[in-house]
């Protein structure tokens, strides 16, 4: 996005919304005034509105339907996660993380664990930046009840390879589940529940080009225990009357990201390399790509300038976007 002259750069921390999404939106925002908890005329369009956005979120996801919930954001699902560890009250929960995980993830566990209500392990990267199959299996236990791994990081652009990191942990110990935030993956990659073969998978519709309301996956018979007591909605699950207008603007996102990634995915990766090679030929063996031997998300770089009194950003300014 350019605007007044500047150059966005930071849609790991949040996108534009699409002109199609904004038109959902004030459209539902319309039309869909009804409570959709109700039975009268005007809630049942609120009702099939969600219902809408619900199927194109499944299709992006390749689960069913009823597998959605709509949620605030990437902080309520991911803490709902944990939540339910929890509240289903194990005797001596474990729970597995990435070091590196998201902070409504990695804070709420360490303040689980200080709390004396579960065991927390958190895994480190490798110098790589990536994440280690084998080092999750090592650190779970009989009494691992959860495993949580981003599936790709907001920094680096690292991609984790949570399928077989699931696959593993769950061959080891059947019983666990398995979650992903998939919030900085979707739009970029493929982002598929069965092939990652999760339990949880965590959207985030700012992340998208859609508005700031999420959604949680989980598969059917996987334990899920609400945050909070109210009416119905979301099958007593997320209680609250349904914020109708934004849901379907998280519904249109997703039905662009599920049509467009492959193009979109190949123009990122296309401006990445592109900066890449810049920074290469203009700063030679003074700027480092970090993480650049490892798989990463098409559209994020990470790198160093190796400079004296070094501000980055004047740098760029100067020698790669006006040359």
């Amino acid at each position: 996005m350019v605007n007044s002259g500047s150059i966005y750069v930071d849609n790991n921390g949040t996108t534009e919304m699409r002109c199609e999404v904004i038109n959902a939106i004030q459209d539902s925002l319309i039309k869909d005034w009804g409570n959709p908890s109700s039975q009268n005329n005007p809630a049942q369009l609120a009702k099939q509105s969600i219902n809408l956005s619900r199927k194109q979120i499944s299709h992006l996801l390749n689960c069913n339907v009823e597998e959605v919930l709509f949620t605030s954001g990437g902080t309520e699902s991911n803490n709902m996660v944990l939540h339910t560890i929890i509240a289903k009250r194990y005797c001596n929960p474990e729970v597995v993380i990435s070091s590196i995980e998201h902070d409504s993830i990695s804070l709420y566990a360490r303040h689980l664990a200080d709390q004396g209500m579960i065991r927390l392990t958190e895994v480190p990267v490798n110098g790589s930046g990536c994440l280690m199959v084998e080092n999750f299996v090592a650190a779970c236990t009989p009494n691992t009840k959860l495993v949580s791994v981003m599936l790709a990081n907001n920094e680096t652009g690292v991609l984790f390879d949570v399928s077989c990191i699931s696959q593993a942990v769950k061959n080891a110990f059947p019983e666990i589940l398995v979650h992903t935030d998939a919030a900085q993956a979707i739009g970029k990659i493929p982002v598929d529940v069965e092939s990652l073969g999760v339990d949880y998978l965590t959207v985030v519709g700012h992340k998208f080009y859609g508005p700031r309301v999420g959604a949680l996956y989980h598969r059917a018979g996987a334990p899920l225990l609400p945050l909070f007591y109210g009416g119905g909605q979301e099958h007593s699950l997320r209680p609250g009357t349904q914020n109708t207008p934004m849901i379907a603007g998280l519904g249109a996102a997703a039905d662009i990201a599920s049509r467009n990634l492959y193009s979109e995915s190949c123009l990122m990766q296309q401006c990445r390399d592109h900066l890449e090679t810049r920074l290469r030929e203009t700063f030679g063996d003074k700027v480092v790509i970090n993480c650049a031997q490892s798989p990463r998300l098409p559209n994020t770089s990470n790198f160093a300038l190796l400079l004296p009194n070094c501000r980055s950003g004047d740098y760029l300014i100067k020698e790669i976007i006006f040359t």
